[in-house]
């Protein structure tokens, strides 16, 4: 998955400039429909920021639109997607270019099931 940074304006004698910052502020993520669910999905969060810029906004509600629930995928429900989520398989994109093989050794799934739900998942990509 893509890393995602937000802006940052600073106003100083000399002016304004912008610059990247350490995590996006709770009004933004908050205005942007999310919750803070998204520190697993390796989101930085900057509790001490309390601006929400327009663009860190958008930034994270283009980023999270394009991304596609495991849950869209037949046989994984709400536990397995939290079973994946630990092995940092946290959308359909994860598991579509995910090692099987690792996979297997940590999961209780067979492989087999494991192989399904990664051809599921190229397909689905595939239909974007």
């Amino acid at each position: 998955m893509k890393k995602i940074r937000p802006i940052v304006k600073i106003h100083n004698t000399q002016g304004h400039k912008t610059k990247e910052g350490y995590g996006f502020s709770l009004e933004e993520i908050k205005q942007a429909g999310l919750t803070l669910h998204i520190t697993k999905l390796g989101i930085p969060i900057d509790k001490r920021r309390r601006t929400a810029h327009s663009e860190n906004i958008q930034t994270l509600t283009n980023h999270f639109k394009s991304l596609i629930p495991l849950t869209e995928i037949k046989g994984i429900g709400k536990a397995i997607e939290e079973e994946l989520g630990k092995e940092n398989i946290l959308d359909i994109h994860d598991l579509a270019f995910a090692n099987i093989k690792t996979l297997t050794e940590k999961l209780s799934h067979s492989k087999k099931t494991l192989e399904n739900w990664q051809s599921e998942a190229k397909k689905l990509l595939r239909n974007r």
